[in-house]
């Protein structure tokens, strides 16, 4: 059966202004979300997530070091890590059971979390905008979603981010919904996706600011914090994280404390020039001209001035009042009523009379433009400030993007008006064509200017070149001598990317760790024991790494690789045998070995 109400339904028929609000028709329904946008929507969505699939291949990348060190994490699932809460590695994990440890496999679920966070935003604005062209503006919302250069860049990687955005989607659908009707069950869903979102990435912790405001700013039965369902959702949210906090009180909170330093330590300095290029990323983030249509659409609203309500046969629309959406709130007067003489003498001290300030219309139209505001700016804000204290990275903020995008997208195609009503289609076209192309240069930057173009364009430098590498050292872990051994690295980086370019040696994977830090994963669960004698092989970036070296008895280089990523660029790598560890400073080999002296051979 269809369920779409139509855009222009009959006029009610009138009825004395002393009565009470009419019934709403029983046949109500939320307006179809499956239909030709959808299914253009997700053909768009198949479409670019085939091409970034085929991206990872062409480009023949591997891993950045991050993502290997999330596939290392996925081999021993945890509640915890140094660095993240556990969720992107049993992501990861999952991935790989499903399509195999190779780059793509590592990649895939990471991937296709960008398709389901599109349709996702389609269900928020449905919910927002309970109208047939309601939920087109979500469709074109998940379109501006798939274009923008956050999700074309971001959407390559595997990494904490993807997941991040689908619950922060998730979490603004249902923190909207359990407010305008009170429901346990969906403060309980609420708190349930916030609990995921910040085992995936702490970020999740700011959408805590905006349940703040949407307590008392979203209309709905009831607001504030005198009730039981707020509380409900933030206990399920505890319960949700509590594994994580307990791994983190049983290992010393290295996650928190990594996260504060990060935050409040950075190793880059802030101030107003890394701020300014910090902001200049996100309007990048979302596309230039996406900035530029939403700034003139948003002129053109303002000049050619918005009616407090449209005309009567669409305020009457039932779509407007579907079920439970404003259940047990103000009033909401018959449609018919709404341009009544009586009416305007209730106006209150904004101007508006009482019959449009409890109309469905004006609640929608307001506070669901107001909850957008409120899911980006505070963010958006905390991103700012750490920028202009100690520098942030570009993709901190990611999740305010989600309500830019659909505020975008409510200039480009209206929640609230007829769908018959123009909509300024060249400019969505503009938007989305230019999106696409914009990453794409960015993406094939290479490829246009060939081998000589500059590292520092090539985006994707940084993931180039290992697996050649390790490739070619890789008959080194074959010799008799050396098969079987540990390997040992004095950098993240080298550690992670070593565990994944030789996992068919399945090597044990040491850090160098003389001064017994904690600054990351591998030196806070897999630090080279201060014990003499062990034999290892070093995996450096050093030709000559002396500290490491003349701690070892015997040193014997095994074999080195270079390969040129870029015309400026190369990845260097050398792979020493180490025979005889002599302890990480004279006091622990004089005491080991009972005031023997060392000696060495290299």
């Amino acid at each position: 059966m269809n369920t779409e109400m139509p855009d222009q339904p009959a006029v009610a028929q009138d009825k004395p202004a002393s009565m009470a609000p009419v019934a709403r028709p029983s046949g109500q329904r939320w307006p179809r979300l499956w239909g030709p946008r959808m299914w253009k929507l997700l053909a768009l969505a198949v479409a670019l997530t085939l091409y970034r699939f085929w991206v990872v291949k062409h480009s023949g990348i591997s891993l950045f070091f991050d993502e290997s060190q999330y596939w290392d994490w996925s081999r021993q699932l945890s509640w915890g890590y140094f660095s993240k809460p556990p969720l992107i590695a049993g992501l990861v994990g999952l991935s790989t059971s499903l399509f195999g440890s190779g780059v793509l496999g590592v990649k895939a679920l990471s991937i296709l979390v960008y398709p389901l966070t599109a349709v996702a935003m389609v269900g928020l604005a449905r919910a927002l905008w309970p109208t047939s062209s309601g939920v087109r503006t979500g469709m074109v919302a998940g379109a501006l979603f798939l274009t923008t250069p956050l999700a074309g860049l971001l959407g390559l990687v595997a990494s904490t981010d993807g997941p991040l955005l689908l619950c922060w989607t998730l979490a603004a659908w249902a923190l909207w919904r359990a407010q305008v009707t009170n429901r346990l069950g969906l403060w309980v869903l609420c708190g349930a996706v916030v609990g995921v979102g910040i085992m995936d990435k702490y970020t999740m912790a700011a959408f805590g600011l905006t349940a703040i405001w949407a307590l008392w700013g979203v209309h709905g039965p009831k607001r504030g914090l005198l009730r039981l369902g707020p509380w409900v959702a933030l206990l399920v949210a505890a319960a949700i994280v509590s594994p994580n906090v307990w791994w983190n009180a049983q290992n010393g909170f290295p996650t928190m404390h990594h996260t504060a330093e990060l935050t409040a330590q950075s190793g880059r300095h802030g101030g107003f020039v890394p701020m300014i290029v910090f902001a200049l990323g996100q309007l990048l983030m979302l596309g230039p001209v996406t900035v530029v249509a939403a700034l003139w659409l948003l002129k053109q609203t303002a000049n050619a001035g918005n009616a407090s309500i449209p005309p009567s046969q669409w305020a009457a629309s039932s779509q407007m009042m579907p079920p439970s959406q404003w259940r047990a709130s103000s009033p909401v007067l018959p449609p018919s009523q709404l341009n009544m003489p009586g009416a305007r003498d209730a106006a209150n001290g904004d101007g508006r009379p009482q019959a449009i300030r409890t109309s469905a219309y004006y609640l929608a139209s307001m506070s669901s433009y107001r909850f957008l505001w409120a899911l980006s700016i505070p963010l958006l804000l905390v991103a700012v400030a750490q920028a202009f204290y100690a520098d942030a990275h570009v993709n901190w903020a990611a999740p305010s993007m989600i309500g830019l995008i659909m505020l975008v997208a409510s200039r480009l195609s209206q929640p609230l008006v007829p769908l018959a009503a123009p909509r300024p289609n060249r400019w969505l076209a503009a938007v989305l064509v230019s999106n696409l192309v914009l990453t794409s240069l960015v993406l094939h930057a290479r490829d246009i200017a060939g081998d000589n173009l500059p590292s520092k364009y090539d985006i994707l430098v940084r993931m180039r070149g290992w697996q050649e590498a390790f490739d070619q050292l890789a008959p080194v872990m074959e010799e008799p001598t050396i098969a079987g051994l540990p390997v040992l690295a004095d950098k993240r980086l080298l550690l992670s990317q070593t565990a994944y370019h030789w996992r068919r040696f399945n090597p044990k994977i040491v850090a160098w760790n003389p001064k017994n830090l904690q600054t990351n994963h591998y030196e806070l669960t897999q630090s080279l024991s201060n014990k003499v004698g062990q034999d290892l092989v070093l995996v450096t970036d050093e030709a000559n790494p002396k500290a490491i070296l003349q701690r070892f008895a015997i040193v014997r280089e095994m074999k080195s690789a270079v390969v040129p990523t870029g015309p400026d660029r190369s990845l260097a790598l050398h792979v020493f045998f180490l025979r005889g560890f002599l302890g990480y400073d004279e006091k622990s080999y004089l005491e080991q070995s009972s005031g023997g002296a060392p000696s060495s051979d290299q």
